[in-house]
């Protein structure tokens, strides 16, 4: 079973998780916000409607598929070849992301490179 916090993002696998836990996330994080399932029946988070339908700038994208992958800007600018300060400026909104970068950000997550570019620039 999987059972996941869409915010803060806490995922718990385990072969049952009791019901006892279940409400406790519920109660805390509020019954909107976490999800139970089979293994089977789970999608990875970046497929969710949820996530789809976040309302969110290209830079806060690249900073929330980091975090999905607990990768630091270090690792993720080696990645993409460029500098740290680069790729900070774009998490930050202060450097637009190009349709290339956009690309190559969503060859590397394995995401829709739409997520990442700004298409009313």
């Amino acid at each position: 079973m999987l059972a996941v916090v869409k915010k803060p993002r806490i995922e718990i696998r385990a072969k049952h998780i009791p019901a006892p836990l279940v409400r406790f996330l519920k109660d805390t994080y509020k019954p909107e916000n976490v999800a139970v399932c089979k293994n089977e029946d789970s999608i990875p988070f970046e497929e969710s409607d949820w996530f789809k339908n976040l309302d969110s700038t290209p830079g806060e994208m690249i900073v929330a598929n980091r975090d999905l992958r607990n990768w630091s800007q270090v690792t993720l600018a080696a990645k993409l070849g460029i500098q740290v300060q680069n790729l900070c400026a774009m998490e930050n909104g202060r450097r637009a992301v190009s349709r290339k970068m956009a690309v190559k950000l969503g060859e590397i997550f394995g995401t829709d490179p739409a997520a990442f570019f700004d298409f009313s620039k």
